[in-house]
């Protein structure tokens, strides 16, 4: 398909009196980029960049109406006008709106023990672990905060937004909190049937509209369905739907799903099938006669959105994470530049699970770092040189793809037959497939950009040598180990590092079990020594699916701990209901022909697993690191990044090669 074909996603749409260039929306999310609660120029940059990708329409993450709300940005204070002013101009100047999300998070606690408001004293757990209930709003507290949504408006509107979008999702958020009878238990005018439930979401947008004029865009994000037991199901927005749209105050709805009672939902990962919240906004439009219908819920593909569009589903699509894993997507897709386009694999582990930590995405090192690496940064080098990069795993692959693209000459030597080292692996444990796109796009840019790919050589001391490249950039990744070094408190000096018994034919690596295919028996024990990330789940789901026994052992708390809380309950359902067996605090002492001694790490008892047939070490990896050792000193110029440098992820590895590509 090339650009011209898309018929209707490159077709101008008009929303109250704002034209918009195309039907690509950058939908509201958080980025933590803003700075005292107003943009930065890191934010400033991050929303510049999708907006010269082409980008129709961007919404700026949530911006709190009133002090009892907590947000990184706000929308009460009049100081903040000019930092608004300067990110509106600045998108305006590449040809996109913009609207700004005016919300109160309710009942949500984002840190500490600040107190919230909400329509009842229902706690929320999602981000506070001691569900503190939050205040039970008084008639002048809401009176309060209609007031304040109306002002925000008005200040969005001052800052030269094109329009303003009122959040009311999640629910804990203030609005889907008081529509909720799962949430609102109310007696009075705002509780109990649907119309004073719904008093407030129309007090709210009467108080907008008086604020902002009858010319100016509004419009809401709203549920198909709470998909949570008690919740709201999709006949009852539905209902809502059109009696929101029946009031003609609202120009557009944005529909989502899901509440943090299933956050899995909320931002679905690679676990959730494209386009999963199609039907919802299929049915709300349905509904609807005034407001137009923005359809979210991984859309990555131009050619899905298309048909999306083409079949009356929706009027404009949500890409939000396709467009942090390639800002450029509307250019690229109107050019026809598909294969070009970097995808998104819905992995959540650069955009949502780091947000707190630095926000980003897995294989665009540029996602809040335009000024450093986004478009028109790489520029091309004034003399050649000739850049040999042994290793074609992640790091390997981008740093051939950076250094090519500023006028090196690259070789790429890998060992295996195939190219994306351990991302290939990653992507055999069960649920992780997605993951093999990143190796396809970069293995394709490269290709693309000619760099020399030799596949199935083993790189020697002799062959660099023989080879006589300007520069050598080792990415030769990492190994399985079966030390058990899990960095976990409490120490036990007496306890050896590696378990006894190890290094038997029946115990098997990661790599074994993923990359060999080595066959396994009935019972079989995973392990973890402290990552609680992705390996050990999908290595333990992919042999609870071939009929084994398994049981899961770590000495976290929680087997599972780092993979991020919108990730964990499906991969929960699925564990539990396959019948897995979790032992957290639990560490190998000693492997045995058929049975493994193992003991809790605080207690120091031990147990014996009787009839186990195979042990899978998921264990940390170490760096492989020899040919960087004994090159060094003997060439020219020498380098070492990803795993080979230090055992890291896969974001780590294609933003170390990034970052070499740009430094040769």
């Amino acid at each position: 398909m090339n650009g011209t074909q898309f018929e209707y996603l490159f077709t101008p749409i008009k929303i109250r009196n704002v034209t918009i260039r195309n039907r690509i929306v950058s939908t509201g999310h958080g980025t933590l980029l803003g700075s005292r609660g107003a943009p930065s120029s890191r934010l400033i940059d991050y929303h510049v960049e999708r907006a010269k990708g082409g980008c129709g329409m961007i919404a700026v993450e949530l911006a709190s109406v009133h002090p009892s709300s907590l947000c990184p940005l706000i929308a009460y204070d009049e100081k903040t006008i000019p930092q608004y002013k300067a990110l509106t101009e600045a998108v305006h100047e590449q040809g996109a709106k913009i609207v700004l999300q005016i919300g109160h998070t309710g009942r949500q606690r984002l840190a500490g023990s600040r107190l919230t408001w909400a329509a009842s004293p229902i706690p929320c757990q999602f981000f506070d672990a001691t569900g503190l209930p939050p205040k039970e709003m008084e008639t002048e507290d809401i009176h309060e905060i209609v007031q304040a949504w109306g002002r925000a408006a008005a200040l969005a509107k001052a800052s030269g937004f094109d329009g303003v979008e009122i959040h009311s999702l999640y629910g804990n958020y203030l609005l889907s909190g008081f529509l909720s009878p799962y949430s609102n238990k109310r007696t009075d005018e705002y509780g109990g049937t649907l119309e004073n439930r719904m008093r407030i979401v129309y007090e709210v947008l009467a108080s907008v509209r008086k604020h902002v004029g009858r010319d100016y865009m509004v419009g809401i994000q709203l549920n198909g369905d709470d998909l949570t037991p008690t919740g709201l199901g999709l006949e009852e927005y539905k209902e809502i739907a059109g009696l929101i749209d029946r009031t003609g105050q609202i120009d557009y709805i944005t529909v989502k799903a899901g509440t943090y009672w299933v956050p899995n939902m909320v931002i679905p990962d690679m676990q959730h099938p494209p386009g999963l919240w199609v039907p919802f906004a299929s049915a709300l439009k349905e509904e609807t006669r005034h407001a137009a219908i923005v359809c979210v819920g991984r859309i990555h593909d131009p050619v899905f959105a298309e048909k999306v569009l083409a079949d009356g589903h929706a009027d404009m699509i949500g890409m939000c994470r396709a467009q942090i894993a390639d800002p450029e997507l509307a250019n690229k897709a109107r050019e026809g530049r598909l294969t070009d386009i970097r995808p998104c694999v819905a992995c959540n582990q650069g955009c949502f699970e780091r947000m707190y930590g630095g926000f980003g995405c897995i294989h665009n090192p540029a996602a809040g770092r335009e000024k450093q690496l986004g478009s028109g940064t790489l520029k091309l080098v004034s003399h050649s040189r000739r850049v040999l990069v042994i290793g074609g795993g992640p790091a390997g692959l981008k740093a051939a793809e950076t250094a090519a693209r500023r006028g090196h000459k690259v070789s790429l030597y890998e060992r295996r037959s195939c190219l994306g080292g351990q991302v290939n692996i990653a992507a055999k444990g069960a649920g992780r497939a997605e993951l093999a796109e990143i190796t396809r796009y970069l293995a394709q840019q490269i290709e693309k950009l000619g760099v020399e790919i030799q596949l199935g050589v083993e790189v020697t001391d002799e062959l660099v040598k023989r080879l006589k490249p300007d520069v050598v950039v080792v990415a030769t990744g990492s190994i399985p180990q079966r030390l058990s070094r899990t960095g976990v408190p409490p120490y036990d000096p007496d306890t050896p590092e590696q378990p006894k018994g190890a290094d038997q034919s029946h115990v098997l690596t990661a790599w074994d079990l993923l990359e060999n295919n080595i066959p396994v028996g009935r019972k079989i024990v995973v392990a973890d020594n402290g990552q609680g990330h992705w390996k050990a789940a999908s290595i333990s789901e992919l042999l609870l699916d071939r009929g084994c026994d398994v049981e899961l052992l770590s000495p976290l708390d929680f087997p599972i701990k780092d993979i991020g809380p919108e990730s964990r309950p499906p991969l929960l359902r699925r564990l539990f209901s396959k019948g897995i067996a979790l032992s957290p605090y639990t560490e190998i002492k000693e492997i045995l022909r058929n049975s493994v001694v193992v003991y809790n790490i605080y207690g120091r008892r031990e147990r014996v697993i009787e009839n186990v047939d195979h042990v899978v070490l998921a264990y940390y990896h170490k760096a492989h690191d020899g040919l960087y050792h004994s090159l060094k000193g003997h060439v020219k110029e020498l380098h070492r990044i990803g795993d080979c440098l230090a055992p890291r992820t896969t974001g780590d590895a294609i933003r170390d090669g990034e970052n070499i590509g740009r430094a040769l």
